[in-house]
């Protein structure tokens, strides 16, 4: 049987699991837009508010750019809009007035979702077709909703190759919870421990250690205490190979 290689290590795995934003697609380039979109439409145009709400949500307003880490980085949509209720509750809002505004930006963010642009980081559909040809199965597990994983796996073209996904909508407990790697591995039709993930932050780290998978490979420039969760830490998922 084959084995996946990454960085020097090799991993003797039956399965690999992608994460999506940071991983396979460009997170500013597909979530900026949406983000800053999210955080004006929720604070009405006050200043104060818009810092208070970037802050809790991980948008640095000064550059448009998402913060490692962060919710718009790591959580749910579900995360993001009851951050923004209590936001918006401690700010002097009543739960009927917060509750429409969080859902507005929500339909906002939706919005300017759409004029985001997907970029692929690295040859995701060449590694994604390699191990596919060579017998590994394939699943994404993002804690975005299900039609936005749709729409990446379309623009990237790897729709063929995969066997599972598992999205950030179907009610299962957000990483770092173990459940949505569990489940993974559960449709994917293998134990946790001969599955690979593949992530780009420390939630995708320690959900990887949570469920006992095979190791957790991490992607792009990591700061010392995220490197030090990971099995390894390479420059994107064109650096797996099959060995």
């Amino acid at each position: 049987m084959a084995k996946v290689e990454a960085g020097g290590v090799v991993f003797d795995v039956d399965a690999v699991a992608f994460d999506k934003d940071g991983t396979l697609i460009d997170l500013d380039a597909a979530w900026g837009p949406a983000a800053l979109a999210w955080v004006m439409t929720a604070a009405s145009g006050d200043p104060a508010l818009e810092e208070t709400l970037a802050n809790q949500l991980g948008l640095d307003l000064g550059t448009g750019h998402l913060v490692g880490g962060g919710l718009f980085a790591v959580g749910t949509v579900g995360q993001l809009h009851e951050t923004t209720l209590r936001a918006l509750t401690e700010h002097g809002a009543g739960a009927t007035d917060a509750g429409a505004s969080s859902d507005r930006a929500r339909e906002m963010s939706a919005l300017a979702g759409e004029k985001g642009n997907l970029v692929a980081l690295g040859d995701v559909a060449g590694t994604f077709r390699s191990l596919h040809e060579a017998g590994f199965r394939l699943a994404i597990v993002s804690s975005d909703d299900r039609s936005a994983i749709d729409s990446a796996i379309e623009a990237l073209g790897v729709g063929p190759m995969l066997d599972a996904v598992v999205a950030g909508d179907e009610g299962l407990d957000a990483k770092p919870a173990p459940a949505a790697l569990t489940e993974a591995a559960r449709r994917l039709g293998v134990e946790p421990i001969r599955l690979l993930y593949v992530g780009d932050s420390w939630v995708d780290a320690e959900a990887a250690k949570a469920a006992g998978v095979a190791g957790v490979v991490l992607v792009g420039e990591q700061p010392p205490s995220t490197s030090l969760l990971a099995t390894v830490v390479v420059p994107g998922v064109d650096s797996l190979h099959v060995v």
